[in-house]
């Protein structure tokens, strides 16, 4: 069986609704070159080789995560196709409960699985002290095992070690986050003027809070995940039903945008201006 290398940590069918006409993304690395746009197809970018992949010590790598992330999008692709025909039209999307189910599923790991959205809980030099803080404590209460223990403290060892781990935490997803989504409900906006357009970022899923509320328990904390240049899904409003509304105004979605960007090293659109309006905005 062939080994999948290239990782998406955006899948592509999100990508592919952020397209230009020909079906080519604009992006740039807006914090080490604002001024400098490319393009690329969705395939091409916002992925990483073997990023999902468990490493053993003699380097045999272990996709199994990779997998089971394609897995889950190719059953979510069918309920965000559902919510973008319906808002589209105009209409409140009507999910069946496996399908709303499985909208929170691919909302959180979607907030979860990105390189930045893990290095922003705990950084490699963090998880790095954190080892080492172990491996001190083993040596001293397992001092006839110092040559094992010595093993593991390789700067090879560690990196490995910190690997896995990142990957290995994403199997769980954490009850009570996902109680509190299904408390919300689903919360839709839509852009319905035709020269608008969100951005997608390499972090795209973008809490929104104010000083002193940050618990998403609280419905004045709002959560979005554009998933096209038009629509963005995100936590409702407390209700556990489903809302959409429907903007022309500039003022939400720059904010969107502006905070995508904030969190995002890469970012990219359907549009080169609004790529460099972003990436230069003050």
């Amino acid at each position: 069986m062939t080994v999948p290398k290239r990782h998406h940590y955006v899948p592509q069918m999100i990508l592919n609704g952020f397209t230009d006409a020909d079906g080519w993304l604009h992006w740039c690395r807006h914090r080490e070159a604002s001024d400098k746009v490319h393009r690329a197809r969705p395939a091409e970018v916002f992925h990483k080789n073997h990023l999902y992949s468990t490493l053993s010590a003699s380097g045999i790598k272990d996709p199994a995560m990779e997998r089971a992330l394609a897995a889950l999008e190719s059953e979510a692709v069918g309920v965000i196709q559902a919510i973008l025909e319906s808002v589209r039209q105009g209409e409140v999307p009507i999910l069946s409960k496996a399908q709303t189910q499985l909208w929170y599923m691919f909302f959180l790991m979607q907030w979860r699985r990105t390189p930045e959205a893990q290095l922003s809980c705990t950084s490699d030099a963090e998880a790095s002290r954190m080892m080492d803080d172990i491996l001190d404590e083993l040596r001293i209460v397992a001092p006839h095992r110092l040559d094992e223990i010595a093993a593991f403290g390789t700067p090879e060892a560690k990196a490995r070690t910190i690997r896995n781990v990142r990957v290995q935490s994403l199997i769980g997803l954490r009850a009570n986050v996902m109680g509190v989504l299904e408390r919300r409900g689903i919360g839709i906006i839509r852009i319905t003027r035709p020269n608008k357009q969100f951005i997608i970022g390499s972090r795209p899923v973008v809490k929104l809070t104010s000083p002193g509320q940050t618990d998403l328990n609280d419905p004045k904390v709002e959560m979005w995940l554009p998933i096209a240049a038009d629509v963005a899904v995100g936590v409702g409003q407390g209700d556990g039903g489903i809302s959409l509304f429907h903007t022309q105004s500039d003022s939400p979605i720059r904010q969107l945008n502006l905070a995508i960007a904030k969190q995002s090293g890469m970012i990219a659109a359907g549009s080169p201006t609004l790529v460099r309006s972003i990436a230069n905005a003050r």
